[in-house]
């Protein structure tokens, strides 16, 4: 009766909701249709608590692995040094690191640096607190987001409510959803795409200081006090229609 009950609950399209417009889109095949969306809440008042000037950092965070793409962010960095001329950018590396495999992993990040003669640029922080992951994200005019078909992205929002202007693949829930194929901040599909991006960025004042104030008021669509305000009105919707019914 229990897995009956829950087949019920799965077939019934009015209470069954996805994290982002990708993930419905993915469910439809499983479930006969598409359900709505409900974005998970992201407490960007927490975030811009750190407040702080803007410098010319570019950051990115993930666990350090070869899978989480920091070869390309590192790569498309140091491009956009060399063809922009950005002499003062610094690159800040954050994430977790469990084992030796990743911490070695580092070592060869560090490598890379080197040979791309950026090592003086690049700052690597490893297992940061909260505070310093979020003191990073609002000094900094761009971060990198480099996972393809996620299905939402809450650092991606988290980075956004720090004025920091996002650059990510052109897929999963941080380009359709968060922000809005590109009205929002910078998609790329190659690395050249992701270089002229963060050239824009970095040398153009008038271009930053405007896409970062739409990535704020954007980040603030998935605030708390938005999540509350949607899952009331859910509430209040599915009661009138089980009554009705």
């Amino acid at each position: 009766m229990s897995a009956l009950s829950d087949y019920r609950i799965l077939r019934a399209e009015d209470r069954v909701y996805a994290n982002s417009l990708f993930t419905a889109m993915l469910s439809r095949d499983a479930l006969g249709y598409t359900p709505k969306v409900l974005y998970p809440p992201v407490d960007v008042d927490r975030v811009v608590k750190y407040v702080s000037d803007k410098e010319p950092i570019v950051s990115m965070l993930a666990r350090f692995g070869a899978a989480k793409g920091w070869d390309f962010t590192i790569t498309v960095f140091g491009e956009a040094v060399r063809k922009c001329g950005i002499k003062d950018a610094k690159l800040y590396l954050m994430g977790s690191v469990n084992n030796a495999i990743e911490l070695g992993y580092i070592k060869h990040l560090l490598e890379l640096s080197r040979d791309l003669g950026i090592a003086d640029k690049v700052r690597v922080l490893v297992n940061p607190g909260i505070s310093d992951v979020y003191k990073v994200l609002n000094r900094s005019m761009a971060f990198i987001y480099v996972r393809p078909n996620e299905p939402f992205g809450i650092v991606v929002v988290e980075a956004m409510a720090a004025g920091a202007v996002p650059i990510i693949h052109k897929s999963g829930g941080p380009w359709f959803d968060i922000i809005s194929m590109g009205k929002y901040g910078y998609g790329y599909v190659n690395r050249g795409e992701a270089v002229d991006a963060l050239c824009r960025i970095l040398t153009s004042d008038r271009e930053f200081i405007k896409m970062s104030r739409l990535a704020m008021e954007r980040a603030r669509e998935f605030s708390y006090e938005r999540f509350r305000d949607n899952i009331k009105y859910v509430i209040k919707k599915t009661t009138v229609m089980i009554n009705i019914r």
